[in-house]
C-alpha cells in the first residue's frame, strides 16, 4: 500500500513539475489543413507585451476545380484570470478579420474564449470557442496540441468543429518558436 501511495505521488509530482512550463506565444509554422477543400498553410503569433498578441494566417486550399485563398488576422487579449485547478493555465480573449478570395470574395470577423495549458514540458494544450460571421456564420469549438521536439522546434496539430453548414478543419503542421 505504501508502495502505491509513493508511486502515485511521485507521478504526481513529476507532472505538477513538468506544469511549470511557459506558454509560447511567438512562433512562425507552417503545414496542410483539410477544410471545404485542402492545402498547405502558414501562420504566425508574436506577443506585443505582457497581455497582447497579434496573430495570422494564410491557407490555399483547393477542392476539384475550386479554389479559395483564407486569409485571416486576429488579436488576443490574454486575461491574466488563473483557475484554481491550474494556476498554469493561460485564458485569453480573441477577436480578428477573415477574407477568402475566390469566384466570390467573403470577408467576416471573429471573436471568442480560449485557453491554452502546458500540460508537460513537451506538451501544450488549447481549446477555443468562437463565433464567425464569415460565409454563413456559423461557431467553432477547436482544440490542439503542440508536441515540442525542442525548445524551438514544435509538431501541432488541431480541429475545429463548426456548427451548421461550414465544414470541420483539420490542421497539421511544424512550427518554430523564437
Amino acid at each position: 500500500m505504501k508502495k502505491s501511495v509513493l508511486t502515485l505521488t511521485t507521478i504526481a509530482l513529476a507532472f505538477a513539475a513538468g506544469a511549470q512550463a511557459n506558454v509560447r506565444w511567438d512562433y512562425v509554422g507552417a503545414g496542410y489543413t483539410d477544410a471545404a477543400g485542402d492545402g498547405p498553410y502558414i501562420e504566425g503569433s508574436y506577443r506585443l507585451d505582457g497581455n497582447w498578441v497579434v496573430d495570422g494566417s494564410f491557407a490555399r486550399l483547393s477542392d476539384g476545380p475550386f479554389d479559395v485563398n483564407l486569409l485571416r488576422g486576429g488579436v488576443k487579449y490574454l486575461t491574466g484570470f488563473k483557475l484554481d485547478f491550474s494556476p498554469v493555465t493561460q485564458t485569453y480573449i480573441l477577436a480578428g478579420f477573415e477574407h477568402a478570395s475566390a469566384d466570390a470574395d467573403d470577408s467576416g470577423g471573429y471573436a471568442g474564449l480560449g485557453v491554452r495549458h502546458p500540460l508537460t514540458p513537451q506538451v501544450e494544450l488549447y481549446s477555443e470557442a468562437s463565433y464567425h460571421s464569415i460565409g454563413d456564420d456559423h461557431g467553432s469549438f477547436s482544440g490542439g496540441i503542440a508536441y515540442y521536439l525542442s525548445p524551438d522546434w514544435a509538431i501541432r496539430s488541431n480541429i475545429a468543429l463548426n456548427s451548421g453548414d461550414t465544414k470541420n478543419e483539420f490542421r497539421f503542421g511544424v512550427s518554430y518558436q523564437f
